[in-house]
């Protein structure tokens, strides 16, 4: 009877010992070929940029290659998409935008961000509100004043319905502030119209517009945030408007995810490399350089909420805008609650 008990514990034992070690060598043996990062965005835009800056970093704390592969069409959902494709063992990586949060209310995909588990939250880019250099605004507090004196004639432009500029027009629009938005068909068509005097105003990346600001083509009223800027002399919009302190700031981060049901030692592999990557030199370069708020603090949970958050605001704000296809309610997103 001795013997058996003996048996029998010393097979539970092994058994254990077995799977810690099928367990570590998983891990270990992850990753041993390249991964694909997929780019939903074209090569040369702001996502594509940032992927190709923080790949090499990414590669060195993997210890493995990463291959970039553009795959854009349909505010990212073509390349949201294929990543959803594939297998998930994390050997495929979606560096995603914001867009995920609204593609089913704009009827884009029936994907959102649940589909995937978050790595790491990358960066976002400050907003500012610029004029041409020749406008009458000279503050933040005229072009406001017009704003309310003149409702639905002062033109904005923006890059298009759903996109982060026809948002940020939406936001501005709670401070009961009726504007005439003006889709330009990109960013850097609705930052010319601006130029050009066509538009009264644009609510742009500070990155896209700083070399105009700097040239005298654009002047910046103000900043989209609640707190100041260390890189342009523009006050906060908050400062203007108080009752958008619950709003702003309304960033627009791109992230890294993979697909919901990889294994989740994998998952903390990628999490850990992407950590180390987010404080290289170079990347820290990168990000100062284009003048990127650094976001890298929020991994796994912490995106998950983030993202909660900004498309219970978001959505709705489409919805009530009559911008989307489909109300928020379809997809049971709750609203934003200030």
């Amino acid at each position: 009877m001795y013997n058996i008990k003996k048996i029998f514990f010393n097979l539970i034992l092994v058994g254990i010992l077995l799977f810690v070690f099928s367990f570590n060598i998983y891990a270990v043996d992850y990753p041993n070929k390249a991964i694909d990062l997929i780019v939903p965005w074209s090569s040369g835009g702001i996502t594509d940029t940032t992927a190709r800056a923080f790949a090499p970093h990414f590669e060195k704390s993997l210890e493995q290659s990463i291959t970039i592969v553009n795959r854009p069409g349909a505010s990212g959902a073509v390349g949201t998409e294929a990543a959803y494709s594939k297998k998930a063992d994390g050997y495929t990586v979606l560096l995603s935008a914001e867009t995920p949060a609204t593609f089913q209310v704009m009827g884009m995909s029936e994907l959102s961000f649940e589909d995937f588990e978050p790595i790491m939250m990358l960066v976002a880019a400050e907003r500012v509100l610029v004029v041409p250099e020749d406008s009458p605004y000279k503050n933040i507090n005229q072009l406001i004043a017009d704003i309310k004196d003149n409702p639905g004639d002062i033109k904005m432009s923006y890059s298009g319905p759903g996109a982060s500029g026809h948002i940020l027009g939406l936001l501005l629009e709670k401070a009961n502030l009726k504007l005439r938005k003006i889709p330009a068909g990109g960013g850097h068509e609705a930052m010319i119209e601006t130029i050009s005097g066509r538009v009264d105003f644009t609510l742009a990346n500070l990155s896209t517009v700083l070399d105009y600001i700097k040239k005298g083509d654009l002047r910046v009223l103000a900043v989209l945030d609640e707190k100041p800027s260390d890189k342009v002399d523009a006050p906060p919009l908050t400062k203007a408007l108080p009752e958008l302190k619950p709003y702003l700031p309304l960033d627009f981060p791109n992230c890294l995810l993979v697909k919901k049901g990889t294994p989740e030692e994998r998952i903390e592999v990628l999490k850990k490399a992407a950590k180390k990557a987010a404080s290289a030199k170079g990347w820290i370069e990168f990000t100062s350089n284009n003048h990127y708020k650094r976001m890298d603090q929020l991994t796994g949970k912490e995106v998950t909420n983030y993202w909660k958050d900004w498309k219970s605001l978001v959505n709705w704000m489409l919805y009530e805008a009559g911008a989307t296809e489909y109300s928020p309610e379809k997809f049971d997103i709750p609203r934003y609650e200030d």
